[in-house]
């Protein structure tokens, strides 16, 4: 396995995104009608990808939210390859960009029914800033 700085143009990048919000349709049930697919308004300014092989397996993806704060966006891996420590080498990823940015603080927010990636984030040191219902925001500091 091997965590590369991607295009977020990319076919590859384009293609796990997509993957990523028909996971989270499916996931979200019902509730898929609050949800918004891929936009390049998200403003992503730098994407990783994971490779098996020479195969597109999971994604994640940074903008800066405000002056010393960086987001985590659409960290992602496919199902057959959960398990396997790259979504913690993918959020490392982007905590090592988010350092070198000079960001004192890395901000996600998610579903707290995705339990894989809320332990994945406490386990990392994120801490709960907000709890809106189902979703929460999360913090951690560099």
């Amino acid at each position: 396995m091997k965590i590369v700085s991607a295009d977020v143009l990319s076919p590859e990048v384009i293609q796990l995104f997509s993957e990523h919000d028909d996971y989270m349709i499916d996931f979200l049930g019902e509730d898929s009608v609050y949800y918004t697919r891929y936009n390049p308004n998200e403003n992503i300014q730098d994407v990783w990808a994971a490779y098996c092989d020479d195969t597109p397996v999971g994604c994640a993806a940074y903008r800066a939210k405000l002056p010393g704060v960086g987001e985590l966006k659409r960290l992602f891996v496919k199902g057959p390859y959960r398990g396997r420590g790259i979504s913690k080498s993918l959020l490392a990823a982007v905590e090592t960009h988010a350092k070198k940015r000079g960001d004192h603080t890395l901000h996600l927010d998610t579903r707290i029914t995705l339990e894989p990636a809320v332990s994945l984030y406490r386990r990392s040191g994120f801490v709960e800033v907000l709890n809106n219902g189902l979703y929460a925001e999360l913090e951690k500091k560099l």
